[in-house]
């Protein structure tokens, strides 16, 4: 059996587009239901269960929060150091000391037993940096989290464990039976994905060209195109 893993924003959702509005494109998710007859088909997201079930119906597989919660068929993982160290009680913590400006979006990333395992500080709306979050992400580091910061980005991610997208690739091999892994990604925390893939492939959009010269990529697909490159490019 073989897989097709995609991340989400940026890959399958315009990086740009609000929440309400992250969905993939008519064309695009008519292609990914017709090759979910044919491969396994899955999510790797930095987003959380209650966001990716309905925008992804054809995904048998979801690694959600960049790797902390996995939903591989009818087995449910959860990162273990979650768990262990109480880390996702001290974000919940951290998280309410800070009140933010009205212009920051904070997304808050919930497993399905609505433990707290991320939570994204968006803000792309205030024009700068606002007040507290470098403090913010100080004290977090203290406490043992894991603060994940993107080149150019507007916005900076904080885990109650280690980040680490591959974990799906791991647990469809042992738990699935898959061979061969497509990967497809657009940033730096997709990098141990495209590490374990078997073929990586780089969705290309205007804020990750320099993602180009991070890896040695098996593809580089435009965002736009993605769509059409799955239909005449992946061997069927």
């Amino acid at each position: 059996m073989e897989a097709l893993i995609f991340d989400y924003d940026g890959t399958l959702s315009p990086i740009d587009a609000p929440r309400e509005r992250a969905f993939p494109s008519r064309e695009l998710a008519s292609v990914l239901e017709g090759l979910s007859e044919k491969f396994l088909l899955g999510v790797a997201t930095s987003k959380d269960y209650w966001f990716v079930k309905e925008r992804a119906p054809w995904a048998r597989l979801l690694g959600l929060v960049t790797g902390l919660e996995i939903v591989a068929g009818d087995y449910y993982l959860l990162a273990r150091e979650v768990v262990e160290r109480g880390r996702s009680e001290g974000l919940e913590r951290l998280l309410h000391m800070y009140p933010w400006e009205k212009c920051v979006f904070v997304e808050e990333k919930r497993s399905l037993e609505k433990r707290l395992l991320g939570v994204s500080i968006d803000y792309r709306a205030c024009g700068s940096e606002p007040e507290g979050l470098g403090s913010f992400l100080d004290e977090a580091e203290k406490s043992g989290l894991y603060v994940l910061r993107y080149r150019g980005s507007p916005f900076v991610d904080v885990y109650a464990a280690r980040p680490d997208k591959s974990r799906v690739i791991d647990v469809a091999r042992r738990l699935l039976g898959v061979g061969r892994v497509y990967y497809f990604g657009d940033s730096e925390n997709d990098v141990p994905a495209f590490e374990k893939a078997d073929v990586k492939v780089l969705v290309l959009h205007e804020y990750n060209r320099h993602m180009v010269r991070v890896l040695s990529f098996d593809y580089i697909v435009g965002f736009k195109d993605l769509h059409r490159w799955l239909t005449d490019v992946l061997p069927h």
